[in-house]
């Protein structure tokens, strides 16, 4: 995580029809991808610069939290060298994380939305939390469902 720079102003969108998320601008161009589920991260030059992919939320459990205190900043990917050119997308996890819905917020977590860590807001309303042991800990989205 870089404090001292963001990836500008982006939106991440919920399409309900798709049952899909994406983000806008759309950055054409990728060094590889991150996949958490079935969305994946695009990382280009060792930063992750969107998001996009399916999340249906029928599934969703519900919850009350509210996503941790963050800060601006870039999530960048350590020893990104080590992934250009492999194939397919390289897993945060190997079986998919639980996927959450605060229905009077808007806010989705996949992962855990109580575990602590380090926040980022990577992209406008899009948080990522890495825990002590640089994991995964979570991913909050506050989508714009159209």
């Amino acid at each position: 995580m870089d404090y001292n720079d963001y990836c500008g102003l982006k939106c991440v969108i919920y399409h309900k029809d798709e049952y899909s998320l994406g983000t806008t601008p759309w950055v054409n161009g990728i060094d590889f991808d991150i996949a958490l589920n079935s969305l994946t991260l695009t990382v280009i030059d060792s930063i992750v610069v969107q998001l996009s992919g399916f999340c249906a939320l029928s599934n969703a459990q519900r919850m009350t939290d509210v996503p941790p205190i963050n800060k601006k900043g870039l999530l960048k990917v350590v020893d990104s060298e080590s992934y250009i050119g492999g194939t397919g997308s390289f897993r945060i996890h190997n079986m998919d994380m639980p996927i959450y819905l605060n229905s009077q917020t808007g806010w989705l977590c996949i992962g855990y939305p109580r575990k602590v860590g380090i926040a980022v807001e990577f992209i406008d309303d899009c948080i990522f939390v890495i825990g002590k042991k640089q994991e995964f800990v979570s991913l909050w989205i506050h989508p714009t469902f159209i």
